[in-house]
């Protein structure tokens, strides 16, 4: 196990020993809770892909309500979930934390079964923001975000934020708006909106 990674404010977290997970860079991370700013706090975040969890990590730290984590790797889940319940305060909030083991481009299909939790609102949550990261060569992120808009756990003004590499543009559509697009290194982040 890695723990090289390190979220805002230095806590260390664990990431696996492969060349399959790329968690998303600390500068990047920043970048995105700066221009987020306080309107985290008592949201309803949902972590597409999301390996180690170290967005969905840093989502609670900014104050988010509720997180669910989709990430289909068993090994990334466990450690993404693990990575979770070692957060500051975290007893109190176990059952605001939902880690499921399923691939986001079948979890996200319109009219899918999603097994959240029993917990009633897990399954009637509206998130606020949604993040994905799918692997940068993968031809998924178009294909994902069509389905992410045409599912019901959006409210209208949802932001949806798409990391994504240099090379890929992602275009405005009839279910989206461009919010702001923004360059890191070899990442780009392009904020989307629900109309």
């Amino acid at each position: 196990m890695k723990t090289n990674l390190r979220l805002i404010g230095g806590r260390k977290l664990e990431s696996p020993n492969s060349i399959d997970t790329r968690p998303t860079t600390l500068m990047v991370r920043e970048a995105i809770f700066n221009i987020l700013k306080n309107s985290v706090k008592n949201s309803n975040w949902l972590d597409l892909f999301s390996g180690t969890g170290a967005i969905s990590c840093e989502a609670y730290n900014h104050g988010a309500k509720k997180i669910v984590a989709i990430e289909k790797n068993r090994k990334n889940s466990e450690i993404c979930l693990k990575n979770l319940y070692s957060l500051h305060n975290i007893e109190n909030r176990k059952n605001d934390i939902e880690v499921i083991c399923k691939d986001a481009l079948i979890w996200t299909k319109p009219n899918n079964e999603r097994n959240l939790s029993s917990i009633n609102d897990f399954n009637k949550i509206k998130f606020d923001f949604v993040y994905l990261d799918p692997p940068y060569r993968s031809s998924y992120h178009e294909l994902v975000l069509k389905q992410i808009f045409n599912c019901n756990f959006l409210r209208k003004g949802t932001i949806v934020i798409c990391e994504h590499s240099l090379d890929l543009d992602i275009m405005k559509n009839t279910l989206w708006e461009i919010y702001d697009v923004r360059t890191y290194g070899q990442s780009k982040l392009t904020f989307l909106i629900n109309i």
